[in-house]
């Protein structure tokens, strides 16, 4: 094994710096993102590589915009803003990028594996053996080894963590008569590790409730018991601890947790809702005018407001702030979430029409219990003549194709979450997002919700020549094609190009 090879990153950063400091700007970042001012210093040139090929930057007192060199005749122009070169056969090529200059390095790829999936670095005895495998078997080698680590207890408690950090919760109850907090985090990791369909998280009716032993590794099925008795689970759609951390007001804490972790989009701002710039115009209520501003799917007149009945105004607005344009979303989830107390245990709504009564509170004075009509107009007097009910979304898209899932009535059991569970795990922006959330971890970044809308994964289709680089189209597809098995996602993640290039 070439040992020097272990430092190979360590000489890459040395050498950028020295390049830095000799030109006194700031390299190109293949990495920054579209749209990215942050940083504006003009870029460097390309240097010399010492094979004859000169660049300018158009402006050097060179009126033609490049230089031709005598040691081999190719000539690079940068007159017209992108780099071109000429190979003297009449054909031109595109500049290469750092990311084009990238190297197979599959020591370093599995350093960096290995710290993802079981937690600690790999072995001198792992290194040496990869190393000292030829070049033209590295490739199974290092497949081999993933594999290997992916059926590795540690595995497991890689899966737990990752799913602590990502549903922000985890540990013991810290009140009495409070439910575990682990039991959600548990289950999802559970699914991941055993390579089962990962829409379980959403629809899976019983055996939601599993227990993990960290010594061994292993998962023990357990049921969730914040049900009556003969009722269905719905995945963590149910859990008692997601319910019980995540109480709050009219539900909204509940439905920031589903909305957040399935769309990889955060719910206090804009795109919290349905966002479209073709938005119904209707006013709120007879009379009253449109809502300057409006940006949602939903008509706003079926969603609760003071002028039909509703304790809160969810039609006010200020010049930049329209509640509506994320609460026409909002409100026709919450109310299905309503029904689960501070403990996390379902109680069964009272009453009908607008005056069903659920296990949440309303923020006025003496924090009375929420009723349907807080959310929603629901009366036969209202649009629709009342028929305004819950649902995942106004329209979404299902294999390709736009659809509006069906209003959901039930409120006498889990029912109607079992069905909310089956729309969301439908949607293929959901699907997008399961697949987004394991590129990021893969790749090192940050919570996906957290960094931000503009650092959003998308891994759009490239123009790269290198068909082995990913793309979110490709990613799905592989998730659908592989029995919703996110485990299989994952290692397609690491033994891509993307991951073993440096």
């Amino acid at each position: 094994m070439e040992k020097g090879n272990v430092m190979k990153r360590g000489v890459i950063v040395a050498a950028a710096a020295a390049l830095a400091a000799g030109y006194g700007c700031e390299r190109p970042n293949p990495y920054k993102l579209s749209g990215d001012t942050s940083v504006n210093n003009q870029e460097c040139p390309t240097p010399s590589t010492g094979s004859g090929v000169n660049v300018t930057t158009g402006g050097n007192n060179n009126p033609s915009g490049g230089n031709t060199s005598s040691g081999s005749g190719n000539t690079m122009s940068t007159a017209s803003g992108q780099n071109t070169m000429s190979t003297g056969t009449g054909e031109v090529q595109q500049e290469q990028t750092e990311l084009d200059k990238r190297e197979v390095d599959y020591s370093e790829a599995l350093r960096t594996a290995s710290i993802l999936l079981v937690g600690d670095a790999p072995t001198l005895a792992q290194i040496y053996q990869l190393g000292d495998t030829p070049p033209d078997q590295q490739q199974a080698a290092y497949e081999q080894m993933i594999d290997n680590m992916l059926a590795d207890k540690r595995f497991a408690q890689t899966m737990l963590d990752y799913y602590k950090y990502t549903f922000k919760m985890g540990g013991p109850a810290t009140t009495a008569g409070e439910p575990t907090r682990d039991t959600a985090p548990t289950f999802a990791a559970r699914l991941v590790v055993e390579g089962k369909d990962w829409r379980n998280i959403v629809i899976q009716q019983s055996n939601t409730c599993p227990t993990f032993d960290p010594n061994t590794g292993v998962f023990t099925d357990g049921d969730c018991t914040n049900l009556p008795m003969g009722m269905m689970h719905a995945g963590i759609l149910t859990n008692p601890g997601v319910h019980s951390i995540f109480y709050g007001n009219l539900a909204f804490r509940r439905q920031r947790f589903i909305h957040e972790t399935f769309l990889c989009k955060s719910a206090n701002e804009q795109a919290g809702g349905e966002p479209t710039p073709n938005a119904p115009t209707d006013a709120p209520c007879t009379g009253g005018n449109p809502i300057p501003g409006y940006q949602n799917k939903w008509p706003v007149n079926v969603i609760g407001g003071k002028c039909n009945g509703g304790r809160i105004d969810f039609h006010e607005y200020t010049n930049g702030n329209v509640c509506a344009n994320c609460h026409a979303t909002w409100n026709h989830r919450a109310p299905l979430y309503g029904a689960f107390d501070k403990t996390g245990k379902w109680n069964m709504p009272t009453g009908t029409g607008s005056k069903m009564m659920f296990s949440v509170e309303v923020p006025v004075d003496q924090s009375p219990k929420a009723v349907l009509g807080d959310w929603l107009c629901v009366d036969a007097t209202c649009p629709n003549g009342g028929q305004n009910f819950p649902r995942w979304k106004y329209s979404m898209n299902v294999g390709g194709m736009l659809v509006q899932p069906d209003p959901i009535t039930d409120f006498t059991s889990t029912a109607g979450l079992q069905k909310l569970g089956q729309q969301i795990s439908q949607d293929d922006e959901v699907l997008d997002c399961a697949t987004k959330r394991i590129w990021n971890y893969a790749m090192g970044r940050a919570d996906i919700t957290e960094v931000g809308g503009r650092a959003w994964v998308t891994l759009p289709d490239r123009k790269d020549k290198n068909m082995n680089l990913l793309t979110q189209t490709k990613l799905t597809q592989y998730f659908k094609d592989n029995n919703y098995n996110l485990k299989l996602v994952l290692r397609k993640i690491l033994v891509s190009d993307d991951f073993v290039r440096f």
